[in-house]
């Protein structure tokens, strides 16, 4: 397993406890999905997650 990979399984972790300690306090299904899809898109979004890089070939087209 890369660095990428453990890094995003410690922040998923993270996210998914915060969830589930907010979804535990409020006794919400809903908030404990709208907690976890929130903070995986602000750490998509800030950088914290970091999707896998796309194959070469694709690359290429890209770059037009």
């Amino acid at each position: 397993m890369g660095a990428r990979q453990r890094l995003n399984s410690i922040y998923a972790t993270r996210i998914l406890i915060i969830a589930t300690l907010c979804g535990t306090v409020t006794e919400s299904w809903g908030i404990f999905a709208l907690v976890a899809i929130a903070m995986a898109a602000i750490s998509v979004h800030g950088g914290s997650i970091r999707p896998s890089p796309l194959p070469q070939h694709r690359r290429r087209f890209r770059h037009r």
